[in-house]
């Protein structure tokens, strides 16, 4: 059994508007390991799924373990996402309990940063959320969390599946340990008015523009409108100045650029056909624009900086 969640919109288009596509190496043939690494991470995602499990469940076949070389096997298409967050290795897993089958594929992402972002890009504000792991969220059949460097989806099928899959996910939830919280940064961003689940993470490319990269993202709703945070993590504040003067350039070529010094240091207030409205501004090393600024929109921008400092 093989299940990928479908990937967000505006990620896509915006990896695809930028022209990015990642290169696939040529595949491994079986999935085996390549280096000592790789090993050992194939060894310690095998301990998350030994006996005693749920319901009693039973492996159905032997584990399948994919690397960054031969994912694509495995997801077709759907490999691409998981090469920008620096995917390391996957273990596939089917097993059985009665009647329920399920099916297991845990990602060590890496990092608690790309594994947020794989599963940030992978979920709704409209599913249902639950508490396990760091987060996770069921729809339809499925049953997604994130902890630690992980990025672990479920699929259940059959009578009694239901039960099995949150049971399933608590073990393994039980089992990873590790740290339970989002990227700090999602602390210290102002609070009200935020959509809930709207938090992503982009590693390549934020709004299809490389220099932004990576950036954070978060939806902020006032009176039925919505605006978007971007913030751009630069290395120091000069690189946050180059970021914010090479997004003011952009826009002074394709649509109009204006200063705005009552919203910060080097604020700008720009526009164009694609992008549409944008507020800006850098604080240190963060650029910080908002998207279709409505409502409270540069008292967003203003708060946002603030905290960041």
């Amino acid at each position: 059994m093989k299940f990928w969640a479908q990937r967000t919109s505006w990620l896509i288009c915006g990896l695809l508007a930028a022209g990015f596509f990642p290169p696939q190496s040529s595949a491994s043939g079986d999935g085996a390991p390549r280096t000592q690494a790789s090993d050992v991470a194939q060894k310690h995602l095998l301990s998350f799924v030994g006996a005693p499990l749920p319901g009693h469940s039973t492996a159905q076949g032997t584990p399948s373990f994919y690397g960054p070389d031969n994912l694509y096997q495995y997801m077709d298409g759907g490999a691409d996402v998981y090469l920008l967050y620096d995917f390391r290795v996957l273990l596939h897993e089917d097993f059985k309990s009665g009647q329920a089958e399920l099916s297991v594929d845990i990602f060590d992402m890496g990092s608690t940063e790309d594994a947020f972002g794989m599963y940030a890009a992978e979920r709704s504000p409209s599913y249902n959320f639950l508490d396990i792991g760091t987060e996770a969220y069921r729809n339809k059949g499925i049953l997604n969390f994130l902890q630690d460097r992980y990025y672990v989806k479920l699929i259940g099928f059959g009578p009694g599946s239901d039960d099995l899959l949150e049971r399933f996910a608590r073990v393994l939830s039980e089992r990873i340990a590790g740290a339970r919280s989002l990227p700090p940064l999602l602390k210290k961003i102002p609070q009200e008015h935020r959509v809930k689940y709207s938090e992503q993470f982009t590693r390549k490319d934020p709004l299809g523009h490389p220099f932004l990269s990576p950036a954070y993202i978060v939806s902020y709703k006032q009176g039925g409108l919505e605006s978007k945070l971007l913030i751009s993590v630069a290395k120091d504040p000069a690189e946050g100045k180059a970021r914010l003067e090479s997004l003011a350039k952009y826009f002074r070529e394709s649509g109009k650029c204006e200063a705005v010094p009552d919203l910060g240091n080097g604020a700008i207030r720009a526009s164009n056909t694609f992008e549409g409205r944008v507020i800006a501004a850098a604080e240190g090393r963060y650029l910080i624009v908002v998207v279709n600024p409505v409502g409270g929109a540069a008292a967003l921008l203003k708060k946002t900086a603030q905290d960041l400092k």
